[in-house]
C-alpha cells in the first residue's frame, strides 16, 4: 500500500470514528427530557462535540483525496497549518476531559462508547495520523494566535448563552455558580494552554517537516 493510499484509509477510520461518536452522543442527549430544539442547540454547544464534528469533515476530505487542489475547502483539509490546528483542537479536548471532567459521563452502554470515541479514541486517531502522515512544515510563527479564534469564539458563545438561558456547557465555565471572574480565569487558564500547546505543535511540525523533507 502506497504513503497515499495509507494515509487516506487511516483517516477514513478516524472519520467515522468521530461521526460514529458524534452520532451516539446526540442519540443519548435526544433520550434526555426537554423540547429537541433546546437540547439540540446545547449539543452543538460543547467544544468537544463541535471539535470531533472538525476532525470528521477534515478527516474525510483527506480520506477521499480532497487535499489535492480541487476546491477552497478539500485544499484546507490538508494544508500543515490547518491539519496541526486541529490536532491543537482535539487534544486539548482530551487534555480537559483527564484533568477537569472525568466524572463527568453518558448513561449506559451507547453513552459508554460515545464518550470513549469522542474523547479518547479520536483525539488518540486523529494525532497518530498527523505524525505519520505529510504534509509538514510553513507554519509561519503567529499561527498559533490565530489558532485561539476558535476556543475564543466558542468561549464568548458560551458567556452569551449562558448569560441568556442559564446553562454552561462545563462546569469550570459556569459563570452563574462560579462568578465571572472566577469562569474568566479558568477560560484564559485554558487559552495558555491552547496557546502553549499550539507552539509546542508548531515546533514537533517542524520537525517531521525534516524526517519527511
Amino acid at each position: 500500500m502506497t504513503a497515499g493510499r495509507a494515509s487516506r484509509a487511516a483517516h477514513a477510520l478516524v472519520a467515522a470514528c468521530a461521526t460514529a461518536g458524534v452520532v451516539l452522543h446526540y442519540l443519548v442527549v435526544l433520550g434526555h427530557d426537554g423540547e429537541v430544539a433546546v437540547r439540540s442547540i446545547r449539543f452543538l454547544s460543547y467544544f468537544t462535540i463541535l471539535t470531533n464534528m472538525l476532525v470528521a469533515v477534515t478527516a474525510f476530505g483527506i480520506a477521499l483525496g480532497l487535499g489535492r487542489g480541487r476546491g477552497r475547502l478539500a485544499a484546507l483539509a490538508g494544508r500543515p497549518s490547518w491539519r496541526t490546528a486541529v490536532t491543537l483542537d482535539i487534544l486539548v479536548v482530551a487534555l480537559v476531559y483527564h484533568l477537569l471532567l472525568r466524572d463527568v459521563t453518558l448513561p449506559g452502554a451507547i453513552g459508554w462508547t460515545a464518550n470513549a470515541l469522542v474523547h479518547q479514541l479520536v483525539p488518540a486517531a486523529w494525532t497518530a495520523c498527523w505524525f505519520a502522515f505529510p504534509p509538514h512544515g510553513a507554519i509561519d510563527r503567529a499561527a498559533p494566535w490565530r489558532w485561539l479564534l476558535y476556543p475564543l469564539g466558542f468561549a464568548l458563545w458560551t458567556l452569551l448563552h449562558g448569560a441568556v438561558g442559564g446553562w454552561y456547557p462545563y462546569p469550570f465555565m459556569d459563570a452563574g455558580r462560579l462568578g465571572y471572574p472566577t469562569a474568566l480565569a479558568n477560560m484564559l487558564g485554558i487559552g495558555a494552554l491552547f496557546l502553549g500547546l499550539g507552539y509546542g505543535l508548531r515546533w514537533v511540525d517542524g520537525r517531521l517537516e525534516s524526517r519527511t523533507g
